[in-house]
């Protein structure tokens, strides 16, 4: 018996050594994202808020340090406002502009850095950087019908930089996604999303 209530113990160590060390949840955010595009062009582009949902792991190594890979699906909606020279011949125009709304959705894969500054056992304070990478599912059809050079790019890379904090099983970040690579060009404009996110998680374990 005294074996066994040994046993028993050391598992229950083992559980909460692993539970400090590794983490996993859900989580959802919004998105408030600016739409680059040189005004001049005759092209404009405004972003509305987006939102995701997805998953995160996080697993610490020692003390301070961790690696967060992240999975999350994303949207927004785009309105496009283009000048009639930079339309196809045959398009329907019933003033000098046509507005196209479309919307951009894709699956967001962050694999983040983190430090921890402060742990206070039920919260801790952190702040963290990485690449994202960006897979687009959205075909954006009007727009390529439509509009003459316009191409959107299926996959892209952004950096992101932020803070976050844990409360018990809650965690909140606060995130900048600075793009490296664009994600629509038309003719020689080219045009890429950065902005801040916003996200709550609830870690299962």
């Amino acid at each position: 018996m005294k074996k066994i209530s040994l046993l028993l113990c050391a598992l229950a160590l083992a559980g909460i050594s692993y539970a400090q060390s590794f983490n996993f949840g859900l989580k959802a955010g919004l998105s408030l994202s600016d739409l680059s595009y040189n005004q001049e062009s005759g092209i404009s582009a405004k972003a509305n808020p987006g939102f995701s949902v997805g998953a995160f792991a996080r697993v610490y190594i020692g003390d301070k340090f961790y690696i967060q890979p992240e999975v999350a699906y994303s949207f927004s909606k785009i309105e496009f406002d283009v000048n009639a020279e930079n339309l196809i011949q045959g398009t329907v125009v019933d003033e000098n502009t046509k507005i196209f709304n479309e919307s951009r959705q894709g699956v967001s894969i962050p694999v983040l850095f983190g430090y921890r500054l402060l742990n206070l056992k039920v919260a801790n304070l952190r702040v963290f950087a990485g690449p994202e990478f960006m897979i687009s599912t959205s075909d954006f059809e009007e727009l390529t019908k439509n509009v003459e050079g316009f191409e959107s790019k299926p996959f892209g890379v952004s950096g992101m930089a932020g803070i976050g904090v844990d409360a018990l099983m809650v965690s909140l970040d606060v995130r900048y996604a600075y793009p490296f690579t664009n994600d629509f060009v038309i003719g020689d404009q080219k045009s890429n999303f950065q902005g801040w996110v916003v996200s709550l998680a609830w870690k299962i374990f």
